[in-house]
């Protein structure tokens, strides 16, 4: 099932940075979500090549998140799949650090998941004092 932080996230880059997408179901009946690559979408030779749906993010059941494919594999950024939090600072880095800060403070980062924890973290001690987790 997945998590409030990443429905929140998920719908906020497909609103602002993956065009057409469009909601569908596979064979299985696991959601996903197809839509123009934002990596190699603009690079296509013709108006109508750069409209094609390549990417999208399907539903991985193993890692109980979404994962980002391109079937083009156009570009150097989607060659490979990468995970939500990993698609995220690919298109904005600073949504991306918002996005594991979000997922840091609900205990969802680090071993055991699939993302690592934000580079900085800042709270108060016990003692007043000012720390940060790498």
């Amino acid at each position: 099932m997945e998590s409030r932080i990443d429905e929140r996230y998920r719908l906020l880059i497909i609103d602002h940075y993956l065009a057409s997408a469009k909601e569908g179901v596979l064979k299985n009946g696991d959601k996903k979500w197809v839509f123009v690559c934002p990596f190699c979408g603009p690079l296509g030779r013709t108006e109508g090549r750069k409209k094609h749906l390549k990417g999208s993010l399907l539903w991985n059941v193993q890692q109980n998140s979404w994962v980002f494919y391109c079937v083009k594999k156009g570009g150097a950024d989607c060659m490979n799949s990468k995970t939500l939090g990993n698609l995220i600072s690919a298109l904005n880095p600073a949504l991306g650090e918002a996005y594991k800060k979000d997922r840091w403070h609900s205990g969802t980062t680090g071993k055991g998941h699939n993302i690592g924890a934000p580079r900085s973290i800042t709270g108060i001690g016990t003692c007043g004092q000012k720390f940060s987790r790498p």
